[in-house]
This record gives structure tokens, sequence and C-alpha cells, in this order.
């Protein structure tokens, strides 16, 4: 009988085209790739900072809490960036969404943070540097998150909103000069960072066209054109691929050669379009009695098909050469009103395969099965021995 549940079937060789969920994905985790050598850049320049101008010795508990936050949400980044392959397969949206808010956060500190230092110390080298390093993390996140809609304009927006505010409301020559030259630095991030996330969706899109055309053109080589199954060299690499499997984990293998009865008498009385449509038909009723996503039917040659049962005992192959010797019965076909009837004779044989043994033997062992079901007057099931 059948043993267990379905298994997957082997992957073809080409690659599937990814879904829009599948770009998302990848777009989260390209971006937390791009940006993760910045990740301990700002606790590292602020450290640096505080120590070279002497920040830490005028306000100490300034500079060392900013120190922690930067740091702490650092270390969040970093932990969330290891485990973005595993969680993103989980919980998708809510790991994007969590991924987006951390980096806006981050970038937000960045940004209030020298705001204050331009309030606490205008004229400072401290403010300098730290504007300085703003306008350049805004340019960076042109290149590292410029490929992520979420993040493409909020995160160099919000790093440089506290900033410009402190500029606007503390009207200085030198702040308005600042406030202009980022407003125009801004048009310029606009419309550069459209470009890489452009060139990046693009190249995205582009691939997955490529790979959807590659996967159509591979299941059409491995499909019988007329029947819209499966075709032997398909079949030949599935039982390959099931004997190699079975070969390590110890389970039955069943393998059944289908022939319809008379198919010659039937091209000869009806003509071949007749015949192709009875393949057709059997094909469907074949595939139909098919009640398990492993379970595998192809069109051998001619008017032959093999069907392969992964997992599945001698006694299961039985139960089910008996459906399917009856779904053919059950095909209604008629020639010009008059009803034509249809049967085929099946040939079965399984086993647990193991390395000694070729699965051509198999196949052999069922090719016997199916002569002698022809031999003993055909429409019938015959058992391997």
């Amino acid at each position: 009988m059948s043993l267990g549940s379905a298994t997957s079937l082997p992957a073809l060789e080409s690659q599937a085209p990814q879904s829009d969920d599948q770009l998302a994905r990848r777009c989260v985790l390209d971006t937390a790739a791009r940006s993760a050598t910045g990740t301990f850049v700002y606790p590292a320049i602020w450290f640096t900072l505080v120590l070279a101008t002497g920040t830490h010795e005028r306000w100490p508990l300034f500079a060392w809490l900013n120190v922690l936050g930067l740091g702490g949400l650092a270390v969040l980044r970093m932990g969330l960036n290891r485990r973005l392959p595993r969680l993103l397969t989980v919980r998708q949206r809510t790991t994007s969404w969590a991924f987006t808010l951390l980096t806006l956060l981050m970038a937000f500190y960045w940004g209030a943070l020298t705001a204050v230092c331009m309030v606490r110390a205008p004229d400072e080298t401290l403010s300098w540097v730290m504007l300085a390093a703003t306008v350049g993390f805004c340019a960076g996140g042109n290149t590292m998150v410029g490929i992520n809609p979420a993040l493409r304009l909020t995160y160099p927006g919000l790093m440089i909103a506290p900033v410009f505010a402190v500029e606007l409301l503390m009207p200085t020559a030198s702040h308005l000069m600042m406030a202009a030259l980022e407003g125009a630095f801004g048009v310029y991030l606009v419309r550069s960072s459209r470009v890489v996330h452009d060139d990046y969706w693009q190249m995205l899109q582009t691939q997955r066209l490529s790979d959807a055309r590659a996967r159509s053109l591979e299941l059409a080589s491995l499909t019988d054109g007329l029947t819209q199954i499966p075709n032997r060299p398909h079949f030949d690499r599935q039982f390959q691929y099931e004997w190699e499997r079975q070969c390590r984990h110890g389970a039955p293998v069943s393998v059944m050669l289908v022939d319809l009865d008379h198919f010659k008498s039937i091209n000869d009385t009806y003509g071949h379009p007749f015949g192709d449509a009875c393949l057709q038909a059997v094909s469907r009723a074949l595939s139909e009695t098919m009640g398990r996503s492993t379970d595998f039917v192809a069109r051998y040659g001619g008017e032959e098909f093999a069907v392969l049962l992964a997992q599945t005992d001698g006694e299961g192959a039985r139960i089910v050469a008996e459906r399917l010797l009856q779904q053919v019965r059950e095909v209604n076909l008629s020639y010009q009103g008059a009803p034509v009837r249809i049967t085929c004779s099946i040939g079965a044989a399984s086993t647990v395969p193991h390395g000694s043994e070729l699965p051509e033997a198999l196949i052999k062992r069922a090719d016997d099965a199916l002569y002698r079901a022809k031999h003993h007057g055909r429409n019938r099931a015959e058992m391997a021995v």
C-alpha cells in the first residue's frame, strides 16, 4: 500500500521565476547586506568625536548616553540582520516593517543628535563635523538603501529633517546657507536615488522574465506535445530521482506500463485524428486517477504510458492498476455518433530500491508483466513476479 505522505518532486534545472513576495524579501535582504557595514559607523563616529572634542568632559552624561543609545541600536540592527532570512520566511510583512522602522529610527536618532549639537554648540567643531557626517550619511543612503521603496526617501528625509528645522529656527547666515545647500543636495539625491532604485528593480524584473522563459522552455522540452503530460525523458529523470531517493530511505517504488488495446486497429478504422483524440482522452483519464502529488504519469511512446508510484508497494500498485483500468473503460468517445470502446492492458512491478539493482530492471519486469496481460486477453492488469 501507499506509505507515508507525498513528498515533493525534484526541482527542474531552470530557476523558477520569483514571485512578488520573493522579490520583496530579496530587496529587504539586499538592503540589509548593503547597509550592514555602516551599522556601527554611527556609534563609532560619535565615540571618536566626543573624545576628540572633549565633549565627554563638558557633557559626560550627554556624551555617554548617546554612545549607549547609538550602540544599542547598532546591536539591534546586527541581531535582526542575522535573523532576517529565517524571519522573512515566517513573518514577511512584520519582519519587513521591523527592519524598516529600526533603520529609520537610527537615521532619525542621528539627525536629532546632530540638531541637538547644533543648538548646544552652534559654532564648535563638534557641530560642524556632525553636520558634515549627516550630509555624508544621507548621500551614502543613496546607494545603501536607495533600492528599497520604503527607505529611498524616508531614510535621508528623516535624518536631515531635524537639522533643517534647527537651521530655519536659528537663521544665522551660515545656517541659512547650509539649508539652501542641503535643499539643492536633496533634489540631487531624490533624482539619483531614483536611478539606483529603478536600475535595481529593472534588473530583478529582467531576471524574473529570463527565468520564466527558461522555465517555460524546459517544461516544453519535458512535455508531450499531443497529450500535454510529461514525456519519456521527463519520466526517465523522475524515475531516476525517485530510485536514488528510495535507495537512501528504503521505501518501495512501483512502476506501471499502460498500453492501449488494439490501437493500430483504431487508427486504421477511424483515422489518425481520432487516434490522437483517443490518446488525449486516455492521458486525461490516467492523470485524474493519480491521487498524490508524487504519483506521476507520462506518455512513454506511441500508445504506451508509464506510471510511477513513489512509496507504494505491490498491493498498492495493484489497487491503482484496477482504478486505471476502470477509468480507461469509462472514457466516452464516439465516431460519427457511434460509441467507441477503449480498453488498456497494464503491467506493474514493485521493489525496494538498493544499490546493487539497476532501475532498468524494474522497467523490464513491468514490461514482462504487460506482455502477459496482452497474452492473457488484454483489458487486464498483471503484477510482475
